[in-house]
């Protein structure tokens, strides 16, 4: 059997991730066969991985990213049990790497987690996944992610809290290359996908809003007006417009280009302040063609014992 020295431990533990007495434990059983005990740590940690993969992971972070272009760019949320892990450079690493990950590749047809790793193509993403769930004693889990992919000129572009527990992304269309290089059009994709995660719109534009939604909010109103008595007197018609004027200033908070422009409300709309960058890099109209808002836990798995 091979000597267990110290340092033949502390490099196993930079290998696996493992504890001290763990560590030990394994080279013991692999009388000090760094390349056993390697396989042993991977088949156990992959064992416990399993029966961890039910347990609720609630904590986690949002990673955003695009490519040095700007015209792709990615957003995922990847979920823990505990904001200690959250924290673990391992656990950030992975983020940031599946950001990679999701941008390099141009496979959308193969399910993510089937995927070759691109920083590791001996393994999938799923096996990456499971191997950080060995390393960290927690659940590890990808809920979701998301990649924007530009089919003409444009820019995409993203913010994610300092806490990294909200984000966004934005896809703005351009009329050239040139116009979207610009860089009010540069700063313009970063305010409105600061934007996205401050303000929370349904969509892009009132005709983005759900017909669902748009029906329980009359609903509302409809009882709102019901229940106030300042309405009781009021002609029908009266009333009808009221409603009306409810229904459009919820429409207006709750779509995009309708919202004041949050970084300066005294430049009016969000659709205002993309006209005017549009009118002051060529004239060729700006269109938000996609966002997307991410929250921590908006999909994470459900505590032990729920269905």
């Amino acid at each position: 059997m091979a000597e267990i020295t110290a340092k033949v431990v502390n490099e196993f533990r930079q290998i696996t991730g493992l504890g001290l007495m763990e560590c030990k434990k394994l080279l013991q059983e692999a009388e000090g066969d760094l390349k056993k005990a390697t396989v042993l740590a991977k088949e156990r940690g992959l064992k416990n991985a399993e029966k961890r993969s039910g347990r609720a992971a609630k904590a986690g972070r949002i990673e955003v990213g695009f490519n040095d272009d700007n015209t792709a760019g990615a957003i995922v949320e990847l979920n823990c049990e505990t904001d200690f892990v959250a924290r673990n450079d391992a656990f950030r690493a992975m983020a940031s790497d599946l950001i990679k990950h999701l941008i390099s590749t141009s496979d959308a047809a193969a399910e993510l987690l089937a995927q070759k790793f691109i920083l590791n193509p001996a393994q999938t993403v799923k096996e990456a996944l499971m191997e950080l769930n060995a390393r960290t004693g927690e659940n590890v889990a990808l809920p979701r992610t998301d990649k924007f992919q530009l089919t003409g000129p444009g820019r995409v572009d993203s913010y994610v809290h300092h806490d990294n527990k909200s984000g966004a992304m934005v896809e703005l269309g351009c009329g050239s290359k040139e116009q979207a290089a610009t860089e009010e059009v540069k700063q313009l994709a970063k305010d409105l996908a600061l934007q996205v995660v401050a303000s929370n719109p349904l969509a892009i534009d009132r005709d983005g809003i759900p017909a669902s939604l748009v029906e329980e909010q009359r609903q509302i109103i409809a009882k709102l007006m019901e229940n106030d008595p300042a309405n009781a007197k009021k002609p029908e018609q009266i009333r009808q417009k009221i409603a009306e004027g409810m229904l459009n200033k919820w429409f207006a908070e709750n779509n995009l280009i309708d919202q004041p422009f949050a970084k300066d409300t005294a430049m009016g709309t969000v659709a205002d302040v993309i006209r005017k960058v549009a009118s002051a890099t060529g004239g060729t109209p700006i269109k938000v063609n996609r966002i997307t808002r991410y929250v921590l836990g908006e999909t994470s798995s459900p505590e032990a014992g729920e269905e």
